[in-house]
């Protein structure tokens, strides 16, 4: 008898905690997205990126569609992410050698994933680094982007298209590679 008043009790408590959480999820209001669908805007190579509106650190809004016009690299990452922090000077010296060609470099920051905000601010402190950093607070942009291993990475053609993606750390020859490959 003791066991299955242990069991009913756990379940019990499942269902409050299920409901719980769905009324929070109901709550949040999302952040500013494109209304797309897979059909018309996939993840993969040729199909167009999906637009978005976070702010960055510094508190500017910015839209993935006011890049059009130019190479981007978006990229997604955390500040314990030890691939991301191994990747973060390769970004950085790449970034300074090709922001004046056409390429930009979008560094998503997952903060909701974040302990503390301040340790983005930190984070991009002691890397010195000079390109966005859109922080996606309710992984709207992790979440559409399927940002589940991180660093992310997506490159995106002056028109908005997807070329490549790549999942794990990327150094400077990997990114200048897949620049070249845009110019084709």
């Amino acid at each position: 008898m003791k066991i299955k008043s242990i069991v009913i009790m756990l379940i019990f408590a499942g269902l409050i905690g299920l409901a719980f959480y769905s009324a929070q999820e109901e709550k949040e209001e999302p952040e500013t997205v494109e209304n797309t669908t897979d059909e018309d805007t996939g993840l993969k190579p040729g199909s167009k990126a999906h637009d978005f509106s976070l702010k960055t650190l510094d508190g500017k809004q910015i839209q993935l569609n006011d890049y059009r016009g130019k190479k981007v690299i978006l990229n997604f990452w955390a500040t314990w992410c030890p691939p991301c922090r191994e990747e973060m000077p390769e970004m950085q010296k790449f970034y300074s050698d090709y922001k004046d060609k056409n390429v930009e470099i979008l560094a998503v920051n997952l903060a909701y994933a974040e302990t503390k905000k301040e340790k983005v601010g930190e984070f991009v402190e002691k890397y010195d680094l000079s390109f966005p950093i859109p922080l996606d607070e309710k992984n709207t942009t992790g979440k559409q982007y399927r940002a589940v291993s991180i660093p992310t990475s997506y490159f995106i053609d002056e028109n908005g298209n997807i070329t490549n993606f790549h999942i794990g750390p990327m150094d400077y020859e990997f990114m200048k590679a897949e620049i070249i490959k845009m110019n084709r």
